[in-house]
């Protein structure tokens, strides 16, 4: 029963290693995974076509056809350009198949008064919009109660818009690439899928398992050299 006893740590300190580099190998598994995303993001393409909703996808560049909802125009707050404070201007795009794409328009500067919000050049016809789908930050601190109101919003949350709209809107943000005469900045950063955080963590885990094997060979070493020395 004490021999069984004594191999208890060495049992978990095997297990504790193999869970360590099995983590580790799928942190590299991610890390191949999203280089390779991003390798397809940063090459120069033609957007696809998309005329529904229901076919985006996150990270994919797309060109959508619709109308602009211009009375349901919003303001994200908060945001620097230039280290100037201003506005994300968010305005529903109604695709053909009737339903609707948030697109983040650009960036423009506030006012001397927060009241006075800016005038944004919207065209009635049909438009045709190409950039990047992204999921909006829906996890960032606030001190209201999260409902929003009005034309200045904290979050861009596109249920939010279906509400408002009483219409399907996708859970995805169109950051527009595609030029427009509407005075907006979108030199949007460069998107980064977190290639190097995998990188790290697989790294970690590896260390954890090192140091895991390390420590089982330790202990194992001590208590079988011990008793030993104590029978001499």
């Amino acid at each position: 029963m004490s021999s069984l006893r004594r191999l208890i740590p060495f049992v978990a300190g095997v297990l504790m290693c193999a869970l360590c580099v099995r983590l580790g190998f799928w942190q590299v598994h991610r890390a191949e995974f999203k280089a390779e995303r991003q390798a397809h993001l940063d090459a120069a393409g033609v957007p696809a076509t998309q005329t529904s909703s229901a076919a985006l996808e996150e990270w994919q560049r797309v060109s959508l056809g619709g109308t602009w909802i211009a009375a349901q125009t919003v303001f994200l707050d908060n945001r620097v350009h230039a280290q100037q404070t201003g506005y994300h201007v968010l305005t529903p795009l109604r695709l053909g198949d009737g339903s609707v794409v948030i697109v983040n328009r650009g960036w423009v500067a506030a006012g001397l008064r927060r009241e006075v919000l800016p005038t944004i050049p919207t065209p009635a016809e049909p438009v045709k919009i190409a950039g990047l789908l992204l999921r909006p930050d829906l996890k960032s601190f606030r001190l209201d109660d999260g409902k929003e109101a009005g034309q200045v919003w904290q979050r861009a949350d596109p249920q939010h818009f279906a509400a408002r709209l009483n219409v399907p809107v996708a859970p995805l943000l169109l950051f527009q690439e595609s030029a427009s005469p509407d005075g907006l900045q979108r030199d949007w950063p460069r998107p980064d899928l977190g290639v190097s955080m995998h990188k790290a963590y697989a790294l970690q885990w590896f260390v954890f398992a090192i140091v895991a094997l390390g420590l089982t060979g330790f202990f194992g070493w001590r208590q079988f050299r011990l008793p030993r020395e104590r029978t001499k």
